[in-house]
């Protein structure tokens, strides 16, 4: 095919495109049911709210709302230091609190030099130590 054959060719009339088939569907016709792939993506990229909690502790009621914060999966901060005065009882509080974290499955950590604060994890937070 050359420059002229495409220009003295005659052009083929061309067809009008099918017009669309309209039909109107009313909303009572559909029944949307949510795939139970999309409701499983959405639980899952769903993000879990934690909260790092300040407990300070003075008595041993106190080691009751540490339990519960790790039981709820919150990251706590346990402030001994009014007991640094009574040894005695900081040694038996720090043994219940190391207790308590091996039986939930945590960590714990002294986070402080020259206080006596710990760090403590739930089961499925661990420290890089």
């Amino acid at each position: 095919m050359g420059l002229f054959d495409s220009i003295t060719r005659k052009e083929k009339p061309r067809k009008k495109p099918l017009a669309p088939i309209k039909k109107e569907v009313q909303g009572s016709d559909i029944d949307v049911i949510p795939l139970e792939e999309d409701v499983l993506a959405k639980e899952i990229i769903k993000p879990e709210i934690r909260y790092i909690r300040k407990i300070v502790v003075t008595s041993y009621s106190d080691l009751e709302k540490i339990s519960e914060e790790l039981q709820n999966g919150n990251i706590v901060i346990v402030d001994l230091t009014p007991l640094e005065t009574k040894q005695e009882v900081l040694e038996k509080v720090a043994e219940q609190i190391k207790g308590i974290v091996n039986a939930l499955g945590g960590q714990a950590a002294k986070i402080c030099k020259y206080e006596v604060k710990l760090l403590v994890t739930p089961a499925d937070i661990k420290i890089a130590k």
